[in-house]
C-alpha cells in the first residue's frame, strides 16, 4: 500500500512541475484570467501596445514593477496556447544609465541562474549593446540593451524540439 501512495505522490508532483513558471510563478500557457489571479496588479493592455521582443499579442501589462532599484513596465505576450512570454522593459535616460541597469540585472540574474549561456556584448556590435542569455531548466532569460536606451528582460519557455516544432 505504501508504494502506491509514493507513486501517486510522484505522479502528482510531476504533473504540477510540467507547467514551467516563467516569472513570478506565472506558468507558460496561462490564460489572462490566470495571470491576473496570480498577479492582481496586471491590467488590460491598451489596444495596439506591442514590442518587438514579445511573441504574440500583448493583452496584459503591469505599468510599474520595482526591480534592481528601477521601475520596469511588464508586458505579457499571449498566443493561441496561452501565455508565451513576458518582457520587462525600461527606457533609460542615457546609454550609460541603460548599461548600469543592465549590469545590475546581470548581477541579479547570475545570482539566480548562474553564468550566461551566451553573451554577445563584444565584437561587431555597438559599444553600448548588451545581449545576454541564460538557459535555466525549461526557461530562457534574455537581457538586452536596444537602441542604446531600452533595457529588455525577456522570459520565455525553453521547450524541447518536437517533430512539429523543429529547432
Amino acid at each position: 500500500m505504501k508504494p502506491l501512495f509514493v507513486c501517486a505522490a510522484l505522479l502528482l508532483a510531476s504533473l504540477s512541475a510540467s507547467a514551467q513558471a516563467l516569472w513570478q510563478g506565472v506558468p507558460t500557457g496561462a490564460t489572462p484570467a490566470e495571470v491576473v489571479a496570480r498577479l492582481p496588479e496586471a491590467v488590460p493592455a491598451p489596444a495596439g501596445l506591442s514590442d518587438a521582443a514579445i511573441t504574440g499579442d500583448v493583452l496584459l501589462r503591469i505599468p510599474a514593477h520595482a526591480l534592481v532599484d528601477d521601475e520596469f513596465e511588464v508586458l505579457f505576450g499571449f498566443g493561441q496556447e496561452g501565455l508565451q512570454n513576458i518582457v520587462l522593459r525600461k527606457h533609460a535616460d542615457s546609454p550609460a544609465q541603460a548599461r548600469a541597469i543592465a549590469q545590475r540585472l546581470t548581477t541579479a540574474l547570475r545570482a539566480s541562474y548562474g553564468l550566461e549561456a551566451s553573451t554577445k556584448s563584444r565584437g561587431a556590435q555597438p559599444a553600448d549593446a548588451i545581449d545576454r542569455l541564460w538557459a535555466h531548466r525549461r526557461l530562457y532569460v534574455h537581457l538586452q540593451v536596444l537602441d542604446g536606451s531600452w533595457v529588455h528582460l525577456r522570459y520565455s519557455p525553453n521547450l524541447p524540439a518536437t517533430a512539429s516544432r523543429p529547432l
